[in-house]
């Protein structure tokens, strides 16, 4: 007999969530391939373990076992994963996936300055089921939120809050503004970075009629705001960028829409916070 170790993941994820509805939400599938995964899982162990009714498919007393031992199973891979790693001498991973750019490259920074050698990384990601689905699964060992996640498996922080202006030349229409708001900068044309996160969709959402030239990222230190201040054309920046001073030619309106004023929070796992609570401090004291 041999089970997957995704039909675990669900069967434990059915006990925590209570309904095929809501887990297939949660870990973005679909109750179908659910309601599969459960009925393979059965037809393995010779046993039923769901009570189904016509309007109802909940855990009978083996399902809830089974959950129990299947959350064991779950929690003993993981620390075999990270012990045989470390027994064979590779270095500790850190992966994060944040819904955008600054958070993400920030909390990398912080870990690698704490754990010296570390392997670190991040991925920007909007979808937050996605984020959720690879923090359970250990692909990532901290994901970046807009909303706290505090329940028996995950476990968040507020991490720090960012703001974004417009880069305006000075001779703009609107660059004698005291703020504005993202409809305001209808039928505009933009350079920004194409990495962005969740912003991207809220700014091509919400300003009428605007074009936007992408720019790749390279690394942290590359001169968008150089290659702005050369240009006619408007940009955006971040009230946490500090490694640049804002061209001669070009003032900064703030933007008061609530999207362009966010606050994230760190989150991972339970069951993991102990192996990242000297990241964890570090972050809340770096915290605005």
């Amino acid at each position: 007999m041999f089970i997957e170790t995704y039909i675990l993941r669900l069967l434990a994820a059915v006990k925590k969530y209570g309904t095929l509805s809501r887990v297939g939400e949660i870990l973005g599938t679909t109750q179908p391939s659910i309601s599969r995964a459960m009925q393979k899982l059965e037809g393995e162990l010779g046993v039923t373990l769901f009570e189904r009714t016509k309007n109802h498919v909940v855990l009978n007393e083996a399902g809830v076992l089974a959950a129990d031992y299947a959350e064991k199973i779950l929690s003993l891979q993981d620390e075999m994963i990270e012990k045989t790693r470390e027994k064979a001498g590779l270095k500790k991973k850190f992966a994060v996936g944040s819904v955008a750019i600054m958070p993400a490259t920030t909390v990398t920074e912080t870990a690698q300055k704490l754990y010296h050698g570390i392997e670190a990384h991040f991925d920007i990601n909007d979808n937050e089921a996605h984020l959720l689905r690879a923090l359970t699964d250990d692909v990532y060992q901290m994901i970046v939120l807009l909303h706290p996640m505090d329940d028996a498996e995950f476990k968040s922080q507020k991490y720090f809050s960012e703001s974004l202006s417009v880069m305006f030349p000075k001779n703009h229409r609107l660059a004698g503004r005291k703020s504005l708001k993202l409809a305001d900068l209808a039928g505009e044309t933009f350079v920004m970075y194409d990495d962005i996160g969740f912003w991207d969709k809220v700014k091509q959402e919400k300003i009428p009629d605007a074009k936007f030239i992408r720019i790749e990222r390279r690394n942290e230190n590359d001169s968008l705001p150089q290659i702005v201040g050369a240009t006619d054309m408007p940009s955006f920046i971040s009230d946490r960028t500090t490694h640049f001073s804002l061209p001669e030619n070009r003032v900064a309106v703030p933007l008061t829409d609530p999207e362009m004023n966010v606050t994230f929070y760190a989150v991972c796992r339970r069951d993991k916070a102990d192996d990242w609570r000297a990241l964890l401090e570090e972050m809340s004291r770096e915290m605005d």
